[in-house]
């Protein structure tokens, strides 16, 4: 018997098996993909993020310190920080490294294997695998699931009861942009419904192309490209598109007995902007700790392992909850609205006050979120927009200030 499994190998499950091999533990990693790190994803990262989990200088397409936001009706407000603020990264290979990392620290990986069956008992957990061939059986002591947004092993634990969850859809694809100097982002239901669309540089002539919402995306992506490609932006567009569920909020429960869930399964991802990667490489440490801790105690139960969502909570709770306010917020308002907000927030004092303030950070969205709605010349104009933005407003306001 082994003493964990961890099931995904994506940068949760990778610095999760990390936290674990590094210590001496018999650790074993589970993916269904070949290829890990194959998935979709804008691949940026804030420099918290870089320093806590070092990305490689190979893997790094470029140091973002410039954006440029387009209101719904087109017009185009620069944003310039004096410092690098986030990374564009080879998304793919900066979560292999991790997983070489855990495996030169005496991690096995067995991937093209999917899980279909988990059971948990008073002795252990028991895997089942399946691909071409006989079903393959693991078992451990634990379990540390991090296979993604939606994942149905959930249910498998007793973990959530199958209600549908709350989650956007990101669809993205990549195409030819010369000449672009940084990530652009365009707002307005025409671009996508409630939500936004981006392009973002990669390397040489590569961007990638995307966007995402709530709402079906039929043919948006599609028409977003043709956007673009009409105004000069890319050089055509590229119908091999994906998509992917990000989730809006976490999961009722991210552990039970001999089980811990981590990252995307967990439902961590910034609600405002999508964004999974940081807080998935938190939990994921953080979820690795504790497994070594409930190994080194011989104590698996739910009650034991219950001190990791206290942790995550104290840690990305705050987060987590005002980021989905101010996504409900930001999804109440009408383009018209949207544009009169936009011309404030953007606007050169503001942003100084706001955005540019020496305070602010890609990774921790809560306090400008609560700087916005809390600032003078701000809050009434948001009051102003009626009774749909209203409750949101008021949700936000009195989430922002409570842990």
């Amino acid at each position: 018997m082994r003493d964990a499994i961890v099931i995904g190998a994506g940068p949760a499950g990778n610095i999760a098996a990390s936290e674990l091999a590094s210590k001496g533990w018999d650790v074993a990693v589970v993916d269904w993909r070949e290829n890990l790190g194959e998935k979709l994803c804008t691949g940026i990262v804030g420099m918290e993020c870089h320093e806590r989990f070092p990305v490689r200088p190979e893997h790094v397409y470029r140091h973002a310190r410039s954006a440029a936001i387009f209101s719904p009706s087109g017009i185009e407000y620069p944003v310039v920080a004096d410092r690098t603020t986030a990374l564009i990264v080879d998304r793919a290979a900066y979560i292999r490294s991790m997983a070489d990392t855990a495996i030169g620290e005496g991690a096995e990986y067995i991937l093209g294997r999917r899980v279909s069956k988990i059971e948990c008992s008073g002795s252990g957990i028991s895997v089942e695998t399946v691909a071409e061939g006989p079903i393959s059986r693991i078992d451990a002591k634990m379990a540390i699931v991090t296979s993604g947004f939606g994942t149905p092993l959930l249910r498998m634990v007793g973990l959530r009861a199958g209600k549908k969850t709350d989650h956007m859809v990101g669809n993205q694809t990549d195409v030819r942009a010369e000449g672009l100097a940084g990530t652009e982002v365009y707002t307005g239901d025409h671009i996508a419904p409630e939500s936004f669309g981006w392009l973002v540089p990669l390397d040489g002539s590569r961007a990638l192309v995307g966007i995402m919402s709530r709402h079906k995306l039929n043919g948006h992506l599609q028409h977003f490209q043709e956007f673009l490609t009409a105004k000069g932006k890319i050089s055509e567009p590229n119908p091999a598109a994906k998509s992917w569920g990000i989730p809006l909020k976490p999961v009722s429960k991210t552990y039970g007995d001999r089980v811990l869930v981590a990252g995307d399964a967990a439902g961590f991802a910034k609600p405002t902007t999508g964004g999974g990667i940081y807080y998935a490489l938190i939990s994921g440490q953080m979820a690795g700790r504790a497994a070594v801790e409930a190994l080194e105690n011989e104590r698996f139960s739910a009650s034991d392992l219950k001190g990791y969502e206290s942790q995550w909570k104290q840690r990305i709770g705050k987060e987590l909850r005002v980021g989905y306010y101010a996504r409900m917020l930001f999804e109440s308002m009408s383009d018209e609205q949207l544009e009169r907000l936009m011309s404030l927030f953007l606007s050169d004092g503001m942003l100084q006050d706001l955005v540019l303030s020496p305070d602010f950070s890609f990774d921790w969205h809560s306090g400008i979120i609560t700087k916005t709605v809390r600032h003078g010349d701000l809050t009434p104009v948001i009051r102003s927009f009626g009774p749909i933005v209203a409750p949101f407003l008021a949700r936000l306001l009195r989430h922002s200030v409570t842990r």
